[in-house]
C-alpha cells in the first residue's frame, strides 16, 4: 500500500494500491494514475469491502471506456449489499476507470502530444511505463499499481459503443475452466466463446492466471434499471457461488445462448439506417435486416442475414457512415 499523504475531497489518495494491507471494513480511495499536460493527476475512485474472514478477491471495473456509463450503476447498486461484517473475501470496485475519457463522452483515453491522441485503454494492457503514448502508461499504472494482487476473480463492466447496443452479453474464454464457472453465474442474454483479443483486460488477465470476463451492458452513456438489476445479480451470484456471501444462485430464468462467431453487417456507403430486426431476435439468412435510405428517401441499399444467427447489436443511431456497423449477429459453428 503506498499513500501519497494527499487528501482529495476528504478521501485519501494512493498511488498503489493493497488490500492485503487493510484492516476490515469498506474503505474510499482515490487511486492517482499519471499526470495530464498540465501536471495535474488523474485520480480513479475505488472501494475496497473488506471482510472479517479471508477469501476469494473479486474486482468490479466499470468505463475503461469512458461512454459506456451502466456498470457504474451496478457497483453503486452492488454496495448495498456488501457487510464487511458477513463478507468473507474483499470486493474492489472502480466506478470509472477513465475519467478523462467520460468528461470527454468517449471511449478513448484523450492524450494531448503533438496533436489529440485517443487511445482504447482496452487494447493497451498491461502498458508500458517508459512508453511514448500517454495511454500506455495509464494503462500500466492501473495494471501494475491497481489490479495486480488485488484480484482472484475479475469482472470488466463494458456496454457497446455510442450509437450501438448489445443485449446483456459477455466474452468468455471457453478454454479456461474457472471463466466458464464466472459465466454461467452471469443472467446473460449471449455469450462469446472468445479467443481473446490481445491488450484487452480480459484476455491479460486471463493470460496472468485470474479469471476474468468481459460483460457488455447494453447500450452507453445511459442507465437502464432492467440491465442493472441483472448486472448486479450476476454479481452477487458470483458472490454466493464462491463462497464470499450466502444465498442462492439465481439466474432469473434467463438461458443463455451461446455462441462461437459474430458476424457484422457493416454499411457500405453512408446514409440512413433503419434496422428491422430486434436484439435476440433468430434470424435466417437472407432474412432483411435494415435498409439505408439517402436525404430524399430513397432506399439505396438494403441488408440481409449473411447466415442464420442471433441478433448481437444493432445500431441505434441512423446516421451511419461507410464501414459502420449495421446489425451484428452471434451464431454457431
Amino acid at each position: 500500500m503506498k499513500m501519497t499523504g494527499d487528501i482529495l475531497s476528504g478521501v485519501p489518495v494512493v498511488d498503489k494500491l493493497s488490500v492485503d494491507e487493510l484492516t476490515p471494513g469498506t474503505h474510499r480511495f482515490f487511486f492517482r494514475a499519471t499526470t495530464n499536460s498540465l501536471g495535474n493527476a488523474h485520480h480513479l475512485p475505488v472501494i475496497v469491502v473488506k471482510g472479517r474472514t479471508e477469501g476469494t478477491k473479486l474486482f468490479l471495473q466499470s468505463t475503461l471506456h469512458g461512454d459506456e456509463v451502466q456498470g457504474i450503476d451496478v457497483i453503486h447498486q452492488v454496495l448495498p449489499h456488501l457487510d464487511p461484517a458477513k463478507l468473507k473475501g474483499t470486493v474492489v470496485l472502480v466506478p470509472g476507470a477513465n475519467p478523462p475519457g467520460m468528461q470527454n463522452v468517449s471511449r478513448y483515453y484523450p492524450a494531448q502530444t503533438e496533436t489529440l491522441t485517443l487511445t482504447n485503454l482496452n487494447r493497451m494492457m498491461p502498458g508500458d511505463a517508459n512508453s511514448s503514448n500517454a495511454g500506455s502508461r495509464f494503462a500500466y499504472a492501473l495494471w501494475h499499481n491497481l489490479y495486480m494482487d488485488n484480484a482472484d476473480i475479475f469482472l470488466d463492466l463494458h456496454t457497446d459503443s455510442t450509437g450501438t447496443a448489445y443485449p446483456f452479453f459477455i466474452y468468455a474464454d471457453f478454454r479456461i475452466a474457472e471463466v466458464c464457472r464466472l459465466a454461467a453465474l452471469q443472467p446473460a442474454d449471449q455469450i462469446l466463446e472468445d479467443d481473446g483479443i490481445d491488450g484487452s483486460v480480459e484476455t491479460e488477465l486471463v493470460r496472468n492466471g485470474i479469471p476474468s470476463l468481459t460483460l457488455e451492458l447494453g447500450c452507453a452513456n445511459v442507465f437502464n434499471p432492467e440491465i442493472t438489476r441483472r448486472g448486479v445479480q450476476g454479481v452477487l451470484n458470483t458472490m454466493i457461488d464462491y463462497g464470499m456471501i450466502d444465498g442462492t444462485v439465481d439466474l432469473l430464468g434467463i438461458e443463455s445462448f451461446v455462441g462461437t462467431e459474430q458476424v457484422s453487417v457493416q454499411a457500405d456507403q453512408g446514409g440512413f439506417a433503419r434496422v428491422q430486426v430486434k436484439l435476440n431476435e433468430d434470424v435466417v439468412k437472407g432474412q432483411q435486416l435494415a435498409t439505408m435510405t439517402n436525404s430524399f428517401g430513397d432506399v439505396i441499399a438494403t441488408y440481409t442475414a449473411p447466415c442464420d444467427g442471433r441478433v448481437l447489436s444493432v445500431c441505434t443511431a441512423p446516421l451511419r457512415e461507410p464501414g459502420t456497423l449495421v446489425v451484428q449477429l452471434l451464431r454457431r459453428v
